[in-house]
C-alpha cells in the first residue's frame, strides 16, 4: 500500500469516527429533548441505547442524562409510564454514580450534590411504601440504599433509616442485619430505653435469652430508672429460673413505680413461691391498697390463706384422737385462716362472677365456716355455668 492510500484509510477513519461521535451525541441529545417534553419512554429508549454503545458510554453526560431520565420516570405520575417505574430509582441512582465517575471536569458536581439528597428522601419513602405492603425484603433493600447514600454524601447520620432498616430486617427474618442496625442505633444513642428494649425483645424473638438480658441489664445500666426496661428486666429473669434475682429486680422495680398495684401483685406470687408468705401477703395488700379491684391480687391472697387453713385442716386430721386440744388449737387456727381468706375470695367473686376456681373456693370457704346457705347458692351458681 503506497503512503497516499495510507493517508485515505486514515482520514476515512477519523472520518468515520467523527461521523459516530457525532451520531450519539446527537442520541444523547434526542433522549434529552424527548425528556423536556416529557416523552419519557421514548427518551428511555434513546438514553438506554447510548449508555450500551461504546463510543458514548464512557461520556459523563449520557450517565447523567440517563439518570435524569430514569429519575423522571420514578418521578412521573402518568398512567402510560406506570410499567416502566420498577427499578427506576435504582438506575438513576447508579446513573448519577456513574456520572460522577466519569466527570473529571466535575462539569455536573453541583447538580448531583443537589439530587443525592433527594434520592435519599425518595428510597426512603419508597421503603416504607414496600413495609406498609408487607413486602419487608424489598422495604429493607430501599432503606439500606438510603442509608448509603446518606452516610456517602451527608454528614448527618439518618437515624430514621437505621431504625427503619432494623425493623425490616426483623421482619424480613434477616436476624443478622437486625442486630446490626438495632447495635448501630444504641451507638447513636438512638431513641433511648426504647431501643434497649425493642432489641431485647428481637433477640428474645430469636430464642437468644442470655443475650436478650444482657441487653437488658446494659439498658439499665444507662437509664436505671426507666420503668420498661425494669419490668423487662425482672419477667426475663423470672422466667429464666432466677427467682431470687428477680425479686430483688422487682424491689427495684417498686423503687421506680411505687403505684402500680401489678409490681406488688408480681412481688406477692414471687414471694409465695419463695415460700415467703408473710412479705407475699404484704405485697398482695399492698396491691389491693392502691387497686380495690385488682382481681388477682383479692384471689390470690385469699387463696394464699386458704391454703394454709387447709395445711392446718391437714395437721389437725393428722393427730390421734387422743390429743383433743392440740386438735381444738388447729380447729380454732384454721377456722380464723378461712374467715380471713373470705372476703378476698367474696372480692374476687364481685369483680369476676363466672371465674370457676374462684366459686369453688368461696364455695369451700362457706362451708368451712357453716355458712351453708351462701355454699348452696354458689353451688347453684357453679352448675348454671356448667
Amino acid at each position: 500500500m503506497n503512503a497516499h492510500m495510507k493517508k485515505l484509510n486514515i482520514i476515512l477513519i477519523a472520518f468515520f469516527a467523527t461521523t459516530s461521535l457525532n451520531a450519539q451525541k446527537s442520541a444523547i441529545q434526542t433522549a434529552y429533548n424527548y425528556l423536556r417534553y416529557d416523552d419519557l419512554d421514548k427518551a428511555k429508549e434513546a438514553i438506554d441505547q447510548a449508555a450500551e454503545n461504546p463510543t458514548s458510554n464512557t461520556m459523563a453526560k449520557t450517565w447523567f442524562y440517563r439518570g435524569q431520565i430514569y429519575h423522571a420516570i420514578y418521578e412521573s405520575t402518568k398512567e402510560q409510564f406506570k410499567s416502566l417505574k420498577p427499578g427506576s430509582l435504582e438506575q438513576a441512582f447508579r446513573s448519577y454514580e456513574k456520572t460522577k465517575e466519569l466527570d473529571t471536569k466535575n462539569e455536573y458536581k453541583e447538580d448531583l450534590e443537589k439530587r443525592y439528597p433527594i434520592l435519599t428522601s425518595q428510597f426512603l419513602n419508597s421503603g416504607v411504601d414496600y413495609f406498609q405492603a408487607k413486602e419487608y425484603s424489598e422495604a429493607l433493600d430501599c432503606f439500606e440504599k438510603s442509608l448509603t447514600i446518606s452516610s456517602k454524601y451527608s454528614k448527618n447520620v439518618d437515624s430514621l433509616a437505621i431504625l427503619n432498616a432494623a425493623i425490616a430486617a426483623e421482619k424480613s427474618n434477616n436476624n443478622e442485619k437486625a442486630l446490626k442496625y438495632y447495635n448501630n442505633l444504641i451507638g447513636i444513642n438512638y431513641g433511648g430505653a426504647k431501643t434497649y428494649l425493642m432489641l431485647a425483645s428481637f433477640q428474645l424473638n430469636t430464642k437468644d435469652t442470655t443475650a436478650s438480658l444482657t441487653t437488658l441489664k446494659a439498658g439499665r445500666q444507662k437509664f436505671p430508672s426507666n420503668i420498661d426496661l425494669s419490668n423487662a428486666e425482672w419477667k426475663l429473669t423470672l422466667s429464666s429460673g432466677k427467682e431470687a434475682e428477680a425479686s430483688v429486680q422487682i424491689d427495684q422495680a417498686i423503687i421506680n413505680d411505687p403505684k402500680n398495684p401489678d409490681l406488688y401483685y408480681a412481688k406477692g406470687v414471687l414471694n409465695d413461691k419463695l415460700g415467703k408468705p408473710d412479705i407475699a401477703r404484704m405485697a398482695y395488700l399492698k396491691a389491693i391498697e392502691i387497686k380495690p379491684d385488682h382481681f388477682d391480687a383479692n384471689y390470690n391472697l385469699g387463696a394464699m390463706l386458704f391454703n394454709e387453713a387447709a395445711e392446718l385442716v391437714n395437721k389437725a386430721n393428722d393427730l390421734p384422737a387422743s390429743k383433743q386440744k392440740e386438735f381444738d388449737e388447729y380447729k380454732k387456727k384454721y377456722q380464723a385462716k378461712f374467715i380471713e381468706s373470705k372476703p378476698y375470695f367474696e372480692k374476687a367473686y364481685m369483680l369476676n362472677p363466672k371465674d370457676m376456681a374462684t366459686l369453688q373456693n368461696l364455695r369451700q370457704v362457706y362451708t368451712r365456716l357453716n355458712e351453708l346457705d351462701k355454699s348452696a347458692e354458689i353451688k347453684k351458681v357453679i352448675e348454671s355455668l356448667k
